[in-house]
């Protein structure tokens, strides 16, 4: 049997041979699939990597789709940075082949090597190589431009990888790119947002490049659906408070209070009304007085979805006002509209049953977050407890019904509802007067599904700790939590000896 270096040595001889090309490569890709994995790496060493990456350079697609499947399995045994160290060149040649493949599997291998912190800065330092990654993003095949957008984000998230993003270099790439497409255009803004998001520093650096302003100016863009797109983009950008700052003192949230009150521009309205009520939504979480002040009409628009006919409107108006009342400041604000709130959760209770089952768990989704208090101050839980009331003359009536329900994602919504008035004292007095529930609670038996079973652990757990229940109770309640939410009671069977 040959030694590995004659092997190798065999392989390259062929590899240098145009007819013999396909051959070798088969080979090499079968031996290296088939050999132990700490001979792999070696094996690797001893082959001529530049001259597989040499294959590429055909139009056989036979040829090149090997070379692709070989190349990676060798560079994946190879150690984080030792690629992009060694075979740099070669990697940035294969990001401006004509092939998606090809550009695949050179981006697959970059994303690799930048976790380590050594190869993305050895990655950085390179300009031309960085640029062609960059280029990547315009590529027409979305899965070769989505890679290239994931990298990005992950070399700029870091200080020189940001850097290199805002140098000419780059910045020239980008704006090149840009006048390809609308497509193309949305996926560099994705790439500004997901980097600005993650802090203060990057948003500041990156609005002095102008892509902020530029991604903002799509806004007047003929194009509805740029713009919904854009809005989506502005909602996660306005999930951090230094990007809510920038869009509040830019105008921004007028601009899209204007588009969904267009009443001459119906399908604009339409497409892009559930993006701007998402993002309102958002908005609020971080000042929901000051916002209900000055768009009161959104929230009417609001609440007044809930009874529209278009389902995708009712479940992102269910999502959005369960997001805003989830906070205390929240829950202030909407109270602060007097009936306006109570007609909208009264009709939610009333439609429930109406309701897809898709839409009745948003629903029930949003009424645990009315109903939950993430911090104990009284006028909070007092507002809790009247929006609770307001459920009908029995409220517990209504999330029993729906934590006893025999459909798994019915029954955690139920069982959410359950543990957020758990968590208060006049809920843990419901519940202690409504015949039959703690029991319900106690019975590990009726709950099959790993989700149930945590859900109704939280609810024993949050009364646990509670001084409203006899000792008998809370010492059951408190086996039942000591014992974890996937506790089985042992069945002891006694056998009887039969006299036949």
């Amino acid at each position: 049997m040959a030694s590995r270096e004659d092997w190798c040595a065999d392989k390259v001889s062929k590899l240098l041979q145009e007819d013999l090309r396909i051959p070798a490569l088969n080979e090499i890709k079968e031996h290296l699939s088939t050999i132990p994995q700490n001979e792999v790496s070696s094996t690797i060493r001893n082959l001529d990597l530049p001259l597989v990456f040499d294959c590429l350079n055909d139009s056989n697609t036979e040829q090149v789709d090997l070379a692709c499947e070989v190349l990676s399995l060798c560079m994946n045994n190879l150690n984080l940075g030792e690629s992009t160290s060694k075979y740099g060149v070669s990697l940035e040649r294969a990001l401006n082949h004509p092939y998606p493949t090809v550009k695949l599997m050179a981006l697959s291998e970059i994303e690799r090597n930048i976790r380590e912190e050594e190869a993305l800065t050895d990655i950085c330092k390179r300009s031309s190589l960085l640029t062609s990654i960059v280029r990547c993003i315009g590529d027409e095949d979305i899965s070769v431009g989505k890679k290239a957008c994931d990298i990005t984000v992950v070399i700029g998230l870091s200080n020189i990888g940001l850097s290199q993003f805002t140098s000419n270099d780059v910045l020239t790439v980008l704006h090149e790119i840009m006048t390809i497409s609308e497509v193309i255009r949305l996926r560099v803004y994705e790439v500004v947002v997901n980097i600005s998001k993650e802090s203060e520093n990057n948003f500041v650096t990156l609005v002095s490049t102008g892509l902020v302003s530029l991604m903002l100016e799509e806004l007047n863009n003929a194009d509805v659906l740029l713009r919904m797109n854009v809005v989506e983009l502005l909602t996660q950008l306005g999930l951090s408070m230094h990007g809510f700052v920038y869009l509040d003192q830019n105008g921004i949230l007028d601009k899209l209070f204007a588009l969904v009150e267009d009443e001459d521009d119906p399908i604009t309205v339409q497409l892009c009304e559930p993006g701007i009520l998402k993002f309102f939504g958002h908005m609020a979480h971080w000042k929901p007085i000051e916002l209900i002040s000055k768009y009161p009409k959104l929230f009417d628009r609001l609440f007044a979805n809930i009874e529209s006919g278009d389902l995708i409107i009712v479940g992102v108006s269910l999502d959005t006002l369960g997001v805003i009342g989830l906070s205390s400041e929240g829950k202030t604000a909407l109270s602060s509209t007097g009936n306006k709130i109570t007609y909208a959760i009264k009709t939610i209770v009333k439609l429930l049953t109406s309701y897809p089952t898709e839409i009745r768990i948003r629903a029930l989704n949003c009424l645990e977050n009315l109903l939950r208090v993430n911090d104990p101050k009284i006028d909070t839980m007092q507002i809790a407890r009247r929006w609770f009331e307001l459920f009908g003359d029995d409220p517990m009536q209504l999330i029993i019904r729906y934590a006893k329900n025999p459909f798994s994602e019915t029954k955690l919504a139920g069982l959410g509802m359950l543990q957020a008035i758990a968590e208060q004292q006049w809920g843990q007095e419901y519940i202690k007067n409504t015949p039959g529930l703690v029991e319900f609670l106690l019975d590990r038996g009726v709950e099959s599904i790993k989700e149930c079973k945590e859900a109704k652990y939280e609810v024993v757990k949050a009364l646990a700790s509670s001084s409203i229940f006899d000792q008998s109770t809370a010492s059951k309640f408190q086996a039942f939590v000591a014992e974890g939410p996937f506790y089985v009671h042992a069945v002891t069977e006694v056998a009887f000896e039969r006299n036949d």
